[in-house]
């Protein structure tokens, strides 16, 4: 095995071993070193056909750490899993190519000031584009290690990639000048304000004890039914109505509570209910009747929603599929916010997963390809979004509380949360089905992901799944109460509304666009360069 090879996959093992949630974390200083090793030795190396070495080198490296790492997505779709980990490796092997060409054509400073920034860039990037999946941005690799991040609150989980990346330049730009150190101790010497550099973030995270105001008290009970979501024979709307009240009934006659969780797309059968007429549905009569005795309680629930369009000749949206002549439907997977007192409210999921709820480039595949899709919610066709101006937080019928309704992957977007709280949502709800992937550490990220986005807000986060784990996390990312994963049962517990908006709130990703700009900035005055 050649020592580019060892080095190649001594990152990728480096990257995985430090990922949450048993990894350790530490590594992650360190994991890149190896591979800019290895662009540091072909770019000065007399052999031909640079670019092609590099890529395939890094690209051996991001495709270990990308398949020890999301593994687990062949529980729901090998096709799927197959295509997320080689295009997402592809990706980071660009950055590397690009960085060296800057390096080459500039000098190593512009070069590792070009490799921290763009690969901040390329991570909001994948944030936003048909194909996103930012699973593994960097900055989501201390979710463990909250009292490591209490900065986030200023930061976002940008101000962690960050972190890495520079931390690792610092230390590769040393260790590739070892050999011209006559004496070792020198060596030593300089290493130190490096590792200095590295735990000054933590040491401010320490030092942050500023007292968070909490405002108002309130009760809420989380359901985890622990509904199987491979079952053949799948139930009705009514008979999952009647699950949640046999799991319910009982402690909301003993007890006052606020509000009432259920997971992500509890309600869920055949094609979804009407949105148009969802009041007069039996579901609808179901609700009401219940939460009549319950007057204090607002319930908020997955569900899954449809739209038809009658008499249309165009296409009505873009994600409406065609039913027949004239005839066009939206499928959504929604919240709903349900008392006795007022109208329901919903939203739609507007952050979806490629391949299992939506189509990427659905105009230019779907002629090829037509509209079949991973069967994840009792729907083959992709999925309908609801526009940011449509966006609305949940507001309890009697009560000043009002939260934020996430659902299951938009728990990974830093900046979509902060633009709900912006609305003024003073905690956050989350509701999520992370038994497709079965007990694989997909649904330990998920939820290990939701601590950042309590620590950007400094906002009580209530978590409801369907298999697990369903928890309260308060301001600061740590877990309250929790239900275990695969038990089926409530969970009660107390949180608080919390008002103020954290600098991160306000600012969103502050510092990628920061980067966008110095990386542009970078690679077109590489460009403009002639000698190598």
């Amino acid at each position: 095995m050649s020592r580019l090879l060892v080095y190649s996959l001594a990152t990728g093992f480096l990257l995985a071993c430090s990922w949450p949630v048993n990894g350790f974390t530490p590594l992650i200083f360190i994991s890149l070193i190896p591979i800019l090793y290895v662009e540091d030795l072909i770019s000065k190396d007399s052999l031909g056909k640079k670019n092609l070495r590099l890529f395939f080198y890094s690209y051996i490296a991001f495709l270990a750490w990308n398949i020890s790492t999301t593994w687990w997505i062949v529980n729901s779709t090998l096709p799927g899993a197959i295509f997320a980990n080689l295009v997402n490796s592809s990706f980071y092997s660009i950055i590397l190519l690009l960085y060296s060409r800057v390096k080459r054509k500039i000098d190593f400073k512009a070069g590792a000031l070009f490799f921290i920034t763009f690969w901040i860039a390329f991570e909001k990037f994948h944030l936003n584009w048909e194909f996103s999946w930012p699973w593994l941005n960097l900055g989501n690799v201390f979710s463990e290690r909250i009292n490591w991040i209490q900065w986030y609150e200023f930061t976002g989980v940008f101000g962690g990639s960050l972190w890495v990346l520079t931390s690792n330049i610092l230390l590769f730009n040393l260790i590739r000048k070892y050999s011209s150190f006559k004496d070792p101790r020198r060596f030593y010497i300089r290493i130190f304000p490096r590792l200095i550099f590295i735990c000054i973030p933590i040491i401010i995270s320490f030092l942050i004890s500023q007292k968070i105001e909490l405002g108002e008290k309130f009760k809420v009970l989380i359901t985890q039914p622990k509904i199987d979501p491979w079952d053949t024979k799948p139930k009705s709307n009514l008979d999952y109505y009647e699950i949640f009240k046999d799991l319910t009934n009982q402690e909301l006659s003993t007890n006052e509570y606020d509000f009432v969780i259920t997971p992500e797309t509890y309600f869920s059968e055949g094609y979804g209910e009407n949105v148009d007429y969802f009041k007069y549905s039996k579901l609808h009569d179901s609700l009401s009747y219940l939460l009549n005795d319950f007057r204090d309680t607002n319930l908020i629930s997955g569900i899954q929603f449809y739209k038809l369009y009658q008499n249309q000749i165009e296409k009505p949206s873009k994600t409406a599929n065609l039913v027949r002549e004239k005839l066009w439907i939206d499928y959504y997977n929604s919240s709903i916010n349900f008392s006795a007192d007022k109208d329901f409210e919903f939203n739609h999921k507007s952050k979806l997963v490629v391949g299992t709820e939506y189509m990427p480039l659905k105009s230019l595949l779907e002629p090829i390809l037509g509209t079949i899709m991973v069967d994840l919610g009792g729907s083959v066709v992709s999925k309908g979004t609801q526009h940011k101006s449509e966006r609305k937080i949940f507001k309890h019928s009697k009560k000043d509380l009002k939260t934020v309704p996430i659902v299951c992957y938009e728990t990974i977007y830093g900046e979509y949360v902060a633009d709900y709280v912006n609305l003024g949502a003073n905690f956050i709800t989350i509701i999520s089905n992370d038994a497709w992937w079965g007990d694989t550490p997909g649904h330990r990220h998920l939820l290990s992901y939701a601590r950042l986005r309590a620590i950007e807000n400094r906002r009580y986060i209530i978590r409801s799944a369907n298999s697990g784990v369903s928890t309260i996390i308060n301001e600061n990312g740590e877990y309250d109460t929790a239900l275990p994963y695969d038990e089926k049962g409530i969970l009660s517990g107390v949180a608080y509304t919390i008002d103020k908006r954290t600098f991160y709130s306000k600012n969103g990703d502050y510092i990628a666009r920061i980067c966008i700009l110095l990386s542009v900035l970078l690679l077109l005055i590489s460009f403009s360069r002639v000698k190598e």
